[in-house]
C-alpha cells in the first residue's frame, strides 16, 4: 500500500504538477502547481538522497512563493 501511494501520489502527481504548471505559470494557481510538483518530487529526491536536487527543489519553491508574495 505505501509502495502505490509513493509511486501514484508522489511520483506522478509530482511529474504532473512539474508538466501543468508552466502552461499558466503567469498565474498565481500555475506558480502553486509548481510548488506542489517541487514538493512532492522533494520527497522523491530524498528518498534516493540525490540531495542536489532537492537543493535545487527548494530555491524553484522560494523563487515562486517570492513571485506569489512580491
Amino acid at each position: 500500500m505505501k509502495d502505490k501511494l509513493y509511486k501514484y501520489a508522489v511520483i506522478y502527481l509530482g511529474t504532473f504538477c512539474m508538466m501543468a504548471g508552466p502552461f499558466f505559470v503567469d498565474t498565481t494557481p500555475g506558480k502553486l502547481t509548481c510548488i506542489a510538483g517541487l514538493t512532492l518530487l522533494s520527497v522523491q529526491t530524498q528518498r534516493t538522497k540525490s540531495y542536489n536536487l532537492t537543493a535545487l527543489n527548494i530555491v524553484g519553491i522560494c523563487g515562486y512563493l517570492y513571485s506569489i508574495l512580491f
